[in-house]
Parts: structure tokens; sequence; C-alpha cells
């Protein structure tokens, strides 16, 4: 995502939802990064990790001034919101005159689909029912006056030191309360798949990237 976005020196880059602010972890430029959340949880994260520039607001009510930013970013959060058309006028509005926006997130009828909308839901007390990236997202882009470059659906591996870690690591990270680390290894294997190599244990997991230019 960080290539796709070919963040430059200088950039003012806004990462929204910032799940805490991990993205200043991985980004080697002296861009400005504003951390943009919707969750008051991952807000008071932002804070303990002494994050730079949090502000608190919604997808379609970003509290950045119209035409101010270079960069904008959305990893893994859009298959949460049904009306994204909001979002990507949104962001039309605070990008500069040839700023990009780049977007990350599952493909609907993808693997990793139905692995979130089958196991996850499954075995998640409160469920996982996703708005995932479909046909018509790209369209939804375009209408917003973006023109896009490039989109990509790219395959990649979450890298663990064993299955068991694995399926530790995913019971937390998707809040599944109604199977154990065991079992969630199973669903893995089920619905994505992973494998054991001399590197330790390999998750296969995909995701459609699109960037997208403010002519």
């Amino acid at each position: 995502m960080i290539r796709m976005a070919d963040m430059k020196d200088g950039d003012i880059v806004c990462d929204i939802p910032s799940g805490g602010g991990y993205l200043r972890n991985f980004v080697d430029r002296t861009a400005s990064l504003f951390h943009v959340e919707t969750s008051e949880v991952f807000a008071g994260l932002c804070r303990d990790n002494g994050t730079d520039h949090m502000l608190l607001g919604t997808l379609d009510n970003i509290p950045i001034s119209t035409g101010s930013v270079d960069k904008i970013i959305s990893l893994a959060a859009l298959h949460h919101v049904e009306a994204k058309e909001w979002f990507f006028s949104e962001a039309y509005r605070m990008l500069r005159k040839g700023g990009t926006l780049t977007i990350a997130d599952v493909q609907a009828g993808s693997a990793v689909s139905e692995f979130l909308d089958g196991f996850v839901n499954e075995h998640n007390a409160m469920g996982h029912k996703g708005d995932y990236i479909n046909a018509e997202t790209q369209e939804e882009i375009e209408r917003c006056g973006f023109t896009v470059k490039e989109s990509s659906l790219i395959p990649f591996h979450w890298q663990f030191d064993s299955p068991q870690a694995m399926g530790r690591f995913c019971r937390m990270l998707f809040g599944i309360d109604k199977a154990d680390s065991a079992q969630v290894v199973e669903g893995i294997q089920k619905h994505v798949g992973y494998y054991v190599d001399s590197n330790g244990c390999r998750m296969n997991w995909k995701l459609l990237f699109i960037t997208a230019k403010k002519p």
C-alpha cells in the first residue's frame, strides 16, 4: 500500500481509519501523517502511542480542510461501510489537485470474504457481515471525480512462528469467542489456506488495491 501511495518527502498524508496510528512505523519519508479515527477506542490507542495529528471524525465528515492533503490511504476498513461513495466524495474534497487516494480491502466473493463472513461470522458472538469491494466500487470512485490509475488484486502472506501462533493471533484479532485456537487453524486452512516452511508458518491473504488520482 505504501508503494502504491508513492509517498514523497514533505507530503501531507491522511490515514483513515488509522487503527491506532501504526502507519508511522513503516513510513521512512519525512511526510506529515494525520491519523483520523472513527472509534474512540482506537483514538485512545493513538494518544497512548504518542501519535501526532490524531483527529476523531466519521468517514463522511473528516475534520481536515478542503484541498489540504497530498495522499489519503485506507486499509481494510471500507468493508465495514455500506455507503462508500460518501467517503470517496469526502476524500476528493480533502485532496489537492493531483493528490491520490489509495485503498485496500477484501474483494467480494473472494476466499477472504468467505472466511470472514463464514467462519468468523459463525464463531464470533457479534457476527461478521462485510460490504466488500466489488465491480461497482471503481465506478463509485470515478463518479466522485477521480481517475483510477491502478487496480490490482494482490496476494500476500501473514507470517507466524507456527500454526499455533497463527491460531492464537487470529482468534484475538477477529474476536473469535466460540472456537479455540486449534479450530481457528482448521478454519483458516479450509477457507484461505496456510503452509509451513523453514521460515515458519505463512497464512494466505489477498486484498484488492486501488489507487485513484484527483485531476
